[in-house]
Order: structure tokens, then sequence, then C-alpha cells
């Protein structure tokens, strides 16, 4: 039902996907909206990042003999590594990459995992509450479903709501990010990466345009108590 708006807000509306995959509309917000961030809040994959990223911070603090604020942003750069922002490790850093790497193995694997479920839902939250407006099948779409999809397809549904997420803008700065990233640690959940959430109804005119081409989205002491910090002779 639309809002009775005294201006209303123009809905541009943008093709995602190529002639290989498939062209759909989906309308442009520059935002989520409410119920895609209700749906995407319920995986919660942001929170595991920070949650693990304290992990690694603490155990680093005390092996490394580091301050908390060096030891949450060397985690957070190790960390970055794995959850797509580019960063050139320092030698120290890539030493504890590798002594710690059974830890940081296991940290990936759950992240991977949830990693995918964020991916895969993001891309059902776009199709039931931006497709389910035009087709009534759509808004019954479920993880399943976009299991199904194509990769191409789901990869360029993605990339659209990832910039609806960010407000529309260029992805941040990677240093930014990491200094965000260090500052959050020991809080419930990381600052949002997008504009805050907001609801929009349908007006007149939608204007179409072509969306640009997509890109595929614990240790334990010894008994001394503390691990030995040598590094390996070269």
């Amino acid at each position: 039902m639309p809002l009775p708006f005294v201006t209303a807000p123009e809905i541009r509306v943008e093709q995602v996907g190529d002639e290989t995959t498939g062209i759909l509309e989906l309308p442009v917000f520059n935002s989520l909206l409410v119920g895609e961030r209700m749906m995407l809040d319920e995986i919660d994959y942001q929170s595991t990042v920070n949650e693990q990223t304290h992990r690694l911070a603490h155990i680093i603090q005390e092996m490394d003999e580091l301050s908390e604020e060096d030891a949450k942003l060397v985690a957070s750069r190790l960390m970055a590594m794995h959850i797509g922002i580019p960063v050139v490790l320092e030698p120290k850093e890539a030493f504890i990459r590798q002594r710690e790497h059974r830890l940081i193995r296991e940290i990936d694997n759950r992240l991977s995992a949830q990693n995918e479920a964020q991916v895969t839902r993001l891309v059902t939250a776009a199709i039931v509450y931006r497709l389910g407006k035009v087709d009534p099948d759509c808004a019954k779409w479920s993880d399943d479903d976009t299991r199904n999809l194509t990769e191409g397809l789901r990869n360029a549904i993605y990339a659209f709501m990832l910039r609806e997420q960010r407000g529309g803008a260029a992805p941040a700065d990677p240093a930014a990010t990491l200094q965000l990233m260090a500052a959050s640690l020991g809080k419930p959940n990381l600052p949002p990466t997008g504009e805050p959430s907001s609801g929009s109804c349908a007006t007149s005119g939608p204007v179409t345009t072509r969306s640009p081409a997509s890109t595929s989205p614990g240790a334990r002491k010894s008994p001394s108590g503390k691990r030995s910090t040598k590094e390996p002779a070269c």
C-alpha cells in the first residue's frame, strides 16, 4: 500500500545479470529495506567475525606481549585476509599467522560456512522484497530456491545488494575498514556496513539502468602456561 507522500521519492530500477545468466530488474533504494535487514540479521555473520577476531587478538596479546590495541589491529589484519579485505602482512604478522595456522584454519572454516549463508540470505531477501511486489511467487522465495540459481546470477544479485547495503557508495578504504574492525572488538556487534535500513513504496515512472559487472562474492597453551614465541631459524 503506497504512502500519501507530499513528494514521492523517485524509484530507479537496475538491470542485474547478463544474457548468459538472465537479466532481472531490481528497484534501487540505496539502502536495505527493513525486511531485508531483518532477514540478514538472522545470520549475524558480522558478530561472528567480531567474536572470532577478538578470540585471536586475546591469544596474540598474551603470546606476543603486545598492547591490547596493537593485538586487536594485528588480529584484524590477519582476519581481513579471510573476509576479502586486501592486506599485505608485515613479517611479524606473517610469523604469527604461521604459528596460529590451526586456530586460523578453524576460524576460517567457521566463517566460510557462515559467509555462504549470508550470501544466500541476502540474495533471498532481494528476491522476496524487491521482486515479490511484482511477482507474487517471488514473495514465497526461500534460501533453497536461491541455492538452485546459477552461480553467475546469484553473484550478480549479491553484488547489487552489497552496493545497496553501502548506500550506493564505493567499497570502504581497506585501512579504514581494518581500524573499524579493531576498534569494534569486544563490542556486541560491529557497526553496520551500509546506510540505516528503511522501507520504500512504489512510485510512478521507474528509471532503468544497467548494473556494472559483478564479481563473486582455538589453540592450546603449552604445559608451561605460555607457548614459545621464538621464530624459526631461516
